[in-house]
């Protein structure tokens, strides 16, 4: 589809210019790289077609079938526990949003002003949701075989062997314990106290909406690997 049928403005089609050089792909069909960079928040603007929340549902599955495919060919020694381990790590939300933030993508997402007046606070799982959703957009525009070496391209040089031996901290522990039984662990932010050069964190970490546990720490990330630890305590 053509940006003249899109109707894009002049700011819009700039955001899709810049995903494609960052891609080094042209869209057929530029209404699913708009899509993919779109935050729910910019659908305010009635001529953007969605957001990423749909990419990224689909994007999320690809994703995984061409880690997994990626890793099966690349260690063919490696036991099911360590090729999970390092899948773990690949797909997580901090590689993930790391990877887009190098990549350049938080300046071609689009904000509503919704989202822009909290100085992008969720530019973290923002950045996280696009990279998903532009794997999707790649399957859907030019096929399997053009997201793949996307994929791999941004990811192969993340592949560490020593996550195989040993998860990287106490979240990808429970991750890989929470996945044999095909559940994924959520974390949950409950408070934030303390001044701002002091402030203390405390998250929950639920499995299946059942709270496994509760920890502290003078960042979300700290609180989320506190909750996480102690989870795996209650579990062992």
């Amino acid at each position: 589809m053509s940006e003249q049928a899109l109707g894009l403005s002049t700011v819009l089609l700039s955001h899709v210019l810049t995903v494609e050089q960052i891609l080094h792909y042209r869209f057929n069909d530029r209404s699913l790289a708009l899509m993919a960079i779109t935050h729910p928040s910019a659908l305010e603007d009635p001529t953007i077609p969605g957001s990423y929340e749909r990419l990224e549902f689909l994007g999320d599955a690809y994703l995984g079938a061409i880690v997994s495919e990626l890793l099966y060919l690349k260690f063919p020694d490696l036991d099911e526990g360590g090729l999970t381990r390092i899948k773990i790590a690949l797909v997580s939300g901090e590689t993930l949003s790391a990877k887009a933030q190098e990549l350049g993508l938080a300046k071609a997402i689009v904000f509503g002003s919704a989202e822009r007046g909290t100085g992008q606070r969720g530019l973290h799982s923002a950045l996280e949701n696009v990279f998903e959703a532009l794997v999707a957009a790649l399957v859907l525009d030019g096929g399997l075989a053009v997201a793949r070496d996307w994929v791999i391209a941004c990811l192969s040089d993340e592949i560490s062997l020593e996550v195989a031996i040993k998860p990287e901290n106490p979240k990808s522990r429970l991750q890989e314990l929470l996945q044999e039984e095909q559940v994924t662990p959520t974390y949950e932010l409950l408070s934030s106290e303390g001044p701002a050069h002091a402030r203390v964190f405390t998250s929950q970490v639920l499995a299946n909406g059942q709270v496994l546990a509760k920890g502290t720490g003078h960042s979300i990330k700290e609180a989320e690997v506190a909750a996480a630890a102690l989870a795996l305590k209650h579990l062992a």
